[in-house]
């Protein structure tokens, strides 16, 4: 799958849900080159997976290539109804997380949100910090990436 790069996710911040299920989007990540609408999906890695709105609009142009019966298309037909829509509120610069997003995930109140390139992931602190790596060095990690 080819991935969008209008705006890329680095770095890792934390943030707390409100009482709504609204979460801050880092201002990093609110800039220009950054989208404003969204594309939320369950992971099972057990966070939730965000995605700016073109990813998902090239993977639909994808499908409409692809013969009705391709099993291709109904895997993409699959993936766009997990997804949830959120837009990021130009003023308060928060996103709507809904329930059973949350719910899925195990999210509560404080959020970790990772950049991971193309897009980012939402996980709950604890367990985020019962899955995340290891430190390592900048030089480790690329090593280890095959950079």
């Amino acid at each position: 799958m080819q991935l969008s790069l209008k705006g890329t996710y680095v770095s890792t911040f934390e943030h707390s849900f409100d009482a709504k299920g609204r979460l801050t989007v880092p201002a990093e990540w609110r800039t220009g080159v950054h989208e404003k609408d969204l594309h939320l999906f369950p992971s099972r890695e057990g966070c939730v997976k965000v995605y700016p709105a073109s990813w998902l609009a090239e993977q639909l142009a994808r499908m409409a290539a692809l013969r009705i019966d391709d099993p291709q298309r109904k895997t993409i037909e699959a993936l766009a109804s997990f997804a949830q829509v959120a837009a990021i509120d130009e003023k308060t610069g928060r996103i709507m997380v809904k329930e059973p997003m949350r719910k899925h995930a195990g999210l509560a109140k404080d959020a970790v949100l990772v950049g991971s390139g193309p897009y980012f992931q939402i996980w709950d602190k604890a367990k985020r910090s019962a899955v995340a790596l290891p430190t390592m060095s900048f030089e480790e990690a690329a090593n280890a990436a095959g950079i």
